[in-house]
């Protein structure tokens, strides 16, 4: 098949290099407004587009949409109206709203697929969490803490990513939104949450620091910190059970700055109140490979012909609560 990628930067040309090794993709299409800027070896299967306005007369089959969140929405609109599988990096948009007009134009066009990255939920080690889970072997969740950090940088706050309009936020849509993401996929929808966010440090109008309670109707519940003011890279999570616990320290991915993934967990061999650990089981996982595998299956749809409606789902869920959030903590968002 043929693809298209719109945006070139970080996460498009990331794309762009696994599409190349893949034996599915005949033509790789690229658009970017910045093109003439960025270095792309040519050659008779990787053509370079200016105008996306003649789309129609090339045979594309899936595009991937790797843009700032601001006009994420406007090309996933245009490409579906034009019948082309789409994927779109996160964040999926800057407004819930938009995605509830796109979850309607999907509706339309049911023969096409709309996937969202939400990469975290591929990797290695997720999927580890996510079979011990539902493996019920350490009983039921009691509650989960989550913890996503990097520190401040130049970039961040002169690129798109710190300006409120072109992110619709900060940090917490940014990153944060992967962990909230893994919370939904691991316990599910939540009917209660309250959250503070701060910018005393930077003192733009985008959060800093998003500090976050959840619980749902089995009155399990979650927290989230998700900060830019953190001395080093960090990602962890923690689960515990009725019957043991479940530690994730760190997360391979393409900055190497997050450490490598350790998932250790253990059985309570007592019944509870007592406590007497079983043996600690060290799991590690030393590659990512969350954007093949998410690249891949969103390939394997479109030639299978199977479409993908829970996707928007999931991201209209994660909007939703990012929705909520922001609503809770408007005095920080001053003009």
């Amino acid at each position: 098949m043929d693809v298209l990628i719109i945006g070139l930067g970080k996460l498009g040309l990331l794309r762009f290099d696994l599409l190349k090794k893949n034996k599915n993709i005949n033509n790789i299409y690229l658009f970017d407004y910045n093109i003439n800027n960025i270095k792309i070896k040519k050659n008779k299967k990787v053509q370079i587009i200016r105008k996306l306005n003649n789309i129609s007369n090339l045979n594309i089959s899936c595009a991937f949409v790797c843009v700032p969140t601001f006009v994420a929405t406007k090309y996933v609109s245009f490409l579906l109206k034009n019948q082309i599988n789409v994927f779109c990096e996160k964040p999926p948009a800057t407004k819930h709203i938009d995605l509830i007009k796109i979850k309607k134009l999907l509706n339309k066009n049911k023969r096409v697929n709309l996937t969202y990255g939400f990469n975290h939920r591929y990797h290695e080690s997720v999927h580890c969490i996510k079979k011990i889970i539902n493996s019920k072997k350490l009983g039921e969740i009691l509650w989960i803490r989550g913890r996503y950090g990097k520190p401040i940088d130049s970039n961040y706050l002169d690129g798109w990513r710190g300006n409120f309009n072109k992110s619709g936020g900060g940090i917490l849509i940014d990153q944060g939104i992967h962990m909230i993401d893994l919370f939904l996929h691991f316990i599910g929808k939540f009917n209660v949450i309250k959250s503070i966010l701060s910018n005393n440090y930077i003192k733009k109008n985008i959060e800093d620091n998003a500090f976050i309670i959840f619980k749902n109707s089995k009155n399990q519940t979650a927290s989230l910190h998700s900060t830019l003011t953190l001395w080093r890279h960090l990602f962890s999570i923690e689960i515990f059970f009725t019957k043991g616990y479940l530690i994730l320290n760190g997360l391979k991915t393409p900055s190497r700055k997050y450490g490598r993934s350790i998932i250790k967990y253990s059985k309570n061999l007592k019944k509870p109140p007592l406590i007497l650990w079983g043996k600690k089981i060290i799991k590690k996982f030393n590659n990512d490979k969350s954007f093949i595998n998410e690249t891949e299956n969103f390939i394997k749809n479109i030639r299978n012909k199977k479409t993908n409606r829970k996707s928007i789902d999931e991201a209209i869920a994660v909007m939703k609560i990012i929705k909520e959030i922001y609503s809770q903590n408007k005095n920080i968002f001053k003009k």
